[in-house]
């Protein structure tokens, strides 16, 4: 008995020490000896070690914590999922979402004026116009010369906009036109006005036609000079019309809040005219005053309920304020879910740090410890528990704990829909931050969207569309032993010559995760359906200080100076961004872009040496690249490097074009694009087999690369290697 008692007195010795459970770890031997189970932790490969012992038990007690976090992240996690969708801003805004037009899509700065025909106390003769002589020389309505007027406390010259007047811009109000009588001819109109004034050089209902002559051309200063005139000569009861012409003018010419003072000014004049109170809540929106902006389209609506612009513009406002609320408690949402998704891989990366200490401490061979980590590394979590008691803790409810990998899932999910709400934020950034004078707007949460923005687009907004993996035979024709039969290189049908000439290649920054559609649209708040303001300039890349001799040399610089020669395949690239913009334009938003550092520097350098290839000036093309060899990341330097070798090429410098070639699939080897151009190279060196290689390399990646062209060559060279097969020497750009 008293044998027998001494190994439980010790094993309760050490339970109550080390809080070790006897029945997972130990066991005692039939000779009395107290000794490890053969799987346990404690079963070390030191077993002398004191220190080591004492650490290991340590190790699995934290270990076993750091588990109980990660299964309570996981229920978290999983709770905090649950109905996180995009669907659930549809639902909360049904009503918007119904709607067609959003805030974004009506214009705030539509072009308003009173028509005299609306106004029952405007005798009919005083807008009529006087018949011009018969061959008169065409004229146009020169207000100034009507009578001087200098100053005039009517007519608001504190303003700075009035002061600096004869410096404003504004567009075309082409709008305007509705408000002339149909089929109007606007030359034949501003000559019969001028004739008039001529006439009557006080009548105020001219001088103000005269303004909105000058408004549809686009000369802000002289209707300007012509609505002062038409200000100081109307009587009272009329003077809220070219006073609220005035404000038109100055919101044209975005000088808003000056347009605000002067449309109370008219208000104040004549309260009950609706048009004054719509014209004001637009400048208010423009401002992005929405509180001030709604409160006139409402008393608007109380003049004229039937105002279905004031009605769509108040449904506008609200449906913005109430999606931007929505979008940040969804983005808040977000950001908690990926932190939480964070720190659970934080945890589960420190577990395994401990788990690979322990095990290397268990006295079990290498080759074990080794399988017992890659194990662990590709199970869920719930296979990673120290004991048997945590093992079942994962299966309590199979239905709420995720495992590892379908957190890794849930966090691709998250990430995609934060970059579509950023966007949709952003788009709603884009018209607060049109502010000049604005009173009640929430600037905190303006800030922070503005800050996440700043640095959204200097990283790639998606996953890349080719990740560098193994690239693996597929089912195409060409993977078969027998191909090319002697029916498919028919010589008709093979166009490519001897595949040696000249064919541009560009590897785009969208296959690397970039967003570069938005860069010269929407991130410069310019919709691609709308036109980029005049004048339009190339984007020419400042001239680097230097260049990498190891990719640009000297021989390349002087190659391309004499080189005139587009490379026009190229052009959809360039055009896929703005589809419905001219070329030049492109280039235009291009330049604007970079100016503004909406996103990466390296990706606004490449569509700019796109543009320059295009046009045929691969030397200007050359200082964008190595603007874009400054800035690029390691990870994406292949994406520069297949320009600069495509350059190369194109000047006939085969082995430089190689070597970078070369360099650039050490970077991606999945890259079709890079595949294609190492294929067409070494084609031209006389390595058939190796250019036979890389042409299947990119075919399999994309079957239809370069638009069939890419399997149009592959097969030329296939079947002149097989059946000596000649072909005719077509252009191929």
């Amino acid at each position: 008995m008293i044998r027998s008692n001494v190994p439980y007195e010790i094993i309760t010795i050490f339970a109550v020490i080390l809080e070790i459970s006897a029945t997972r770890h130990w066991y005692v031997t039939e000779n009395g000896r107290i000794q490890p189970q053969h799987d346990s932790v404690f079963d070390m490969r030191r077993p002398y070690d004191l220190l080591a012992f004492l650490e290991q038990e340590k190790h699995r007690e934290t270990a076993n914590a750091i588990y109980k976090k990660i299964s309570r992240k996981e229920v978290s996690i999983d709770n905090q999922f649950v109905g996180l969708g995009i669907a659930d801003i549809e639902n909360s805004n049904s009503d918007c979402f119904l709607w067609d037009k959003s805030l974004a899509d009506i214009d705030v700065h539509a072009s308003i004026v009173i028509d005299y025909r609306l106004r029952d106390d405007i005798d009919q003769n005083d807008y009529m116009l006087y018949n011009v002589v018969a061959n008169s020389k065409p004229t146009v309505p020169d207000c100034q010369n009507t009578f001087p007027l200098n100053f005039s406390i009517y007519t608001f010259e504190h303003l700075k906009a009035m002061q600096n007047r004869k410096n404003l811009t504004q567009y075309e109000e082409l709008g305007l036109m509705k408000y002339l009588p149909p089929s109007t001819d606007l030359n034949e109109f501003g000559h019969q006005l001028a004739y008039s004034l001529s006439r009557n050089k006080t009548s105020w209902v001219y001088l103000n036609l005269a303004s909105i002559y000058w408004r549809i051309k686009g000369n802000a200063y002289n209707a300007l000079e012509c609505s002062r005139r038409a200000i100081v000569c109307a009587p009272r009861q009329y003077r809220d019309i070219p006073l609220l012409t005035t404000a038109g003018i100055l919101h044209a010419a975005k000088y808003s809040g000056e347009a605000a003072l002067i449309l109370h000014a008219a208000i104040d004049h004549n309260p009950v005219e609706s048009y004054h109170h719509l014209a004001l809540g637009h400048v208010y929106t423009s401002l992005g005053d929405f509180e001030r902006s709604a409160a006139c389209y409402d008393n608007c609506l109380k003049l004229a309920p039937e105002m279905i612009e004031a009605e769509q513009m108040k449904y506008a406002l609200l449906c913005h304020r109430l999606l931007e609320t929505t979008l940040l408690l969804f983005d808040h949402r977000l950001r908690n879910v990926l932190s939480e998704i964070h720190a659970y891989h934080d945890w589960k990366e420190e577990w395994f740090k401990l788990y690979e200490h322990m095990l290397w401490e268990q006295n079990i061979k290498s080759t074990t410890r080794e399988i017992k980590l890659a194990f662990a590394r590709e199970q869920n979590l719930h296979v990673l528990a120290i004991n048997p008691v945590e093992k079942s803790i994962h299966h309590i409810d199979n239905n709420i704990v995720l495992s590892y990998i379908d957190l890794g899932d849930r966090k691709k999910v998250a990430e995609n829909m934060l970059q579509n709400v950023h966007g949709s934020l952003h788009l709603l950034k884009n018209l607060q931050n049109q502010v000049k004078e604005r009173n009640h707007v929430t600037k905190d949460i303006t800030a922070e969207v503005n800050v996440e923005y700043d640095h959204m687009f200097a990283s790639p907004t998606k996953y890349p569309k080719y990740h560098n993996v193994e690239i693996k035979k597929g089912n195409e024709d060409f993977e078969a032993d027998h191909w090319p039969k002697i029916s498919d290189c028919d010589g008709s049908m093979l166009v490519f010559g001897d595949g040696k000439q000249y064919l541009p290649i560009y590897l785009s920054p969208e296959n690397k995760g970039y967003a570069t559609h938005l860069f010269v649209n929407e991130l410069i708040d310019i919709e691609p359906w709308k036109k980029h303001p005049l004048p339009w300039h190339p984007p020419i890349c400042q001239t680097p200080k230097s260049f990498n001799k190891k990719y640009i040399t000297r021989t390349l610089l002087d190659a391309t100076v004499q080189q005139r020669s587009s490379d026009a395949s190229l052009k959809p690239f360039l055009h896929n961004l703005v589809q419905t913009a001219d070329f030049a334009e492109i280039g235009q938003r291009i330049l604007t872009a970079t100016e503004a550092k909406v996103a990466a520097s390296w990706v606004l350098s490449m569509l700019a040496s796109l543009h320059w290839r295009i046009v045929g000036k691969p030397r200007l093309a050359l200082d964008c690249l190595q603007l874009a060899l400054d800035d690029v990341p390691k990870e994406f330097r292949d994406v520069p490097f297949v320009s600069i070798a495509s350059i190369y090429h194109k000047v006939g410098l085969i082995d430089d074009a190689v070597r970078i070639t070369n360099e650039a699939l050490e970077i991606n080897a999945v890259e079709p694009m890079t595949n294609f151009l190492l294929g067409i190279l070494l084609n031209i060196k006389g390595n058939h087999t190796g250019a036979i290689y890389y042409l299947k390399q990119a075919l399999r990646v994309d079957s239809n690369l370069y638009d069939g062209r890419a399997f149009m060559l592959l097969k030329t060279l296939a079947c002149r290697e097989k059946f000596n097969v000649v072909t005719s020497n077509h252009a191929i750009d």
